[in-house]
């Protein structure tokens, strides 16, 4: 490799590096069958350092199995001893009311994202979990492959 390839390779790992500069945590947790049953309440744990104003996203991936048009879930927000900070019922859209089309990105799989806090300050640096309750007419809804949390600085 030339002296100009590694330099060529070294600008482009710093471009594609600091394309993600504003994430702070991110994880999905798979289902087994890609089917999300009411009593799996996937949890995510992550740090905070600093409490500035945080977006948080909930992510979805699903198949064009999922019977519903949305999802309603619940998040709960809870701090390092364990209680809850924040929590709603939230409803999100998957497909388009008129013409079916999956709003996610994706061809077979459609990942969505949506903010379920926007500008959000921690009180305090330190440890969280954020656990997601799904609320829908179905015990178990199948085409659902993961589900998962963003948290990116805010604004």
């Amino acid at each position: 490799m030339t002296k100009a390839h590694k330099i060529l390779f070294l600008f482009l790992l710093a471009v594609v590096w600091s394309c993600d500069s504003e994430r702070v945590f991110e994880d999905d947790q798979s289902f087994e069958n890609h089917s999300w049953h009411m009593d799996i309440m996937p949890q995510f744990t992550f740090e905070i350092d600093d409490t500035s104003a945080k977006n948080i996203y909930f992510k979805m991936r699903n198949d064009l199995e999922y019977p519903f048009q949305n999802i309603y879930l619940t998040y709960y927000l809870l701090d390092e001893a364990g209680e809850e900070i924040a929590s709603e019922l939230v409803n999100i859209e998957l497909f388009d009311e008129i013409t079916g089309k999956p709003q996610g990105k994706g061809n077979s799989i459609y990942q969505s994202s949506e903010a379920i806090l926007t500008n959000y300050s921690f009180p305090k640096a330190g440890e969280y979990t954020l656990k997601f309750a799904q609320y829908m007419r179905s015990e178990s809804l199948a085409g659902v492959h993961s589900v998962g949390v963003r948290i990116e600085e805010g604004l």
